[in-house]
């Protein structure tokens, strides 16, 4: 996920040459942040962060479909 979102920062950034430095730089920050933590991050931790997933994934797991 870290390089999707940094494609996502390079994409916006070369479609909008305006876009703030300050929210650019936020973001970069984010990716790094994460980068750091992939290795040693809970599935806990990561659901904290991204409550739609863990939804989804509890409600497939309730509904036995396991991705195939």
């Amino acid at each position: 996920m870290p390089v999707l979102r940094l494609v996502e920062l390079k994409e916006a950034k070369a479609n909008n040459p305006r876009k703030s430095p300050e929210k650019i730089g936020k973001g970069n920050r984010e990716v790094r942040e994460l980068k750091s933590k992939i290795s040693t991050m809970t599935a806990d931790e990561y659901f904290e962060k991204h409550p739609e997933l863990k939804k989804k994934f509890d409600d497939e797991i309730r509904n036995d479909y396991w991705g195939y």
